[in-house]
């Protein structure tokens, strides 16, 4: 069994435990907001966080690994190649060079994004099992005084990005993602206490539900502050800043006497491949692909659609 299905198989036990209380001891009006509460606590599973993080890690080394052995060959295979076409061709290899970096840089921003969702999780489930605790203690004692929740939850995301700014970091993806959501929960670090002080089986469901509802409002500050991050990120791979991570290749310059006819192999080898004639470009930007299922239509109103257009036509 997953973890995350223990996790959900304890909470669905809880709320159905709290049901029957607030049925036994008549409490007909608490009863409609136990469910919402509980539903709430079972919400993210970090298990599933870190098989991400394991898939995004390998894809870093695979971009770094590809830096290394086809960019930084391709360099040193020109070495001796001047002119016009030579210095396109390097200065695309350059912006090649350089969109690698940022990608690995956004894939360090994303693992940031993902921990820290994480993080809001794990701190709200100890403080669901820290409530659910103290209210069967206060249930068993038909009340219980100064009884006191806190809430953890509550600068989840800084600590994560904390730990990840202490390490330090350049003006890029990874900056840009820990300032806004920095920024995002400035102001709500600070740990909590949700006060209870019932002194019957009534006050106690009752206060656990309004702490429940506090907690379930902390985790949200929190995970706006994550999509504040994730949608930051976001704007380092797409719009106008998608050519910092995909450069238009270059053109192959053609010398004005370039006759495209005597371009190619012998006849008797050349077979039944038509010989170039285009003298503006040797080699021709190939068709782009799909981006997957978002180029596919949505409907037979909108069978063209494509969800990213600043990626261009498929």
């Amino acid at each position: 069994m997953s973890g995350y299905q223990e996790w959900a198989d304890n909470m669905n036990g809880q709320r159905e435990h709290f049901l029957g209380l607030a049925a036994e001891y008549g409490m007909g009006f608490i009863g409609p907001r136990i469910p919402p509460l509980f539903d709430a606590f079972l919400c993210g599973d970090p298990d599933r966080v870190e098989v991400m993080v394991d898939h995004l890690t390998k894809a870093k080394y695979a971009l770094n690994k590809d830096l290394r052995e086809h960019l930084g060959g391709a360099q040193l295979d020109m070495d001796g190649w001047v002119g016009d076409a030579a210095e396109d061709f390097l200065d695309f290899l350059l912006k090649l060079e350089d969109a690698v970096g940022q990608l690995t840089e956004c894939i360090e921003a994303l693992i940031v994004v993902l921990r820290s969702h994480a993080a809001v999780v794990l701190a709200m489930r100890e403080d669901a099992l820290n409530l659910v605790d103290l209210s069967l203690q206060g249930i068993d004692a038909a009340g219980a005084d100064d009884w006191k929740v806190a809430l953890a939850v509550v600068g989840a995301v800084a600590g994560v990005l904390g730990t990840v700014a202490s390490l330090g970091t350049s003006l890029g993806p990874l900056a840009g993602v820990i300032t806004v959501m920095g920024s995002a929960i400035s102001g709500t670090a600070s740990v909590a206490n949700e006060v209870i002080d019932a002194s019957s089986e009534l006050g106690v469901l009752d206060d656990m539900t309004r702490a429940g509802a506090s907690i379930v409002q902390k985790v949200g500050d929190q995970s706006f502050a994550v999509e504040v991050g994730l949608r930051e990120l976001a704007g380092f791979v797409s719009g106008a800043e998608l050519a910092e991570v995909r450069p238009d290749r270059p053109d192959v310059i053609t010398a004005p006497s370039f006759d495209p006819a005597s371009f190619g192999m012998a006849d008797e080898a050349q077979g039944k491949h038509p010989r170039p004639t285009d003298t503006t470009d040797l080699v021709p930007e190939p068709r782009r692909r799909a981006d997957g299922p978002y180029d596919r239509g949505r409907s037979v109103f909108d069978p063209d659609r494509d969800e990213y257009e600043e990626q261009g036509p498929a």
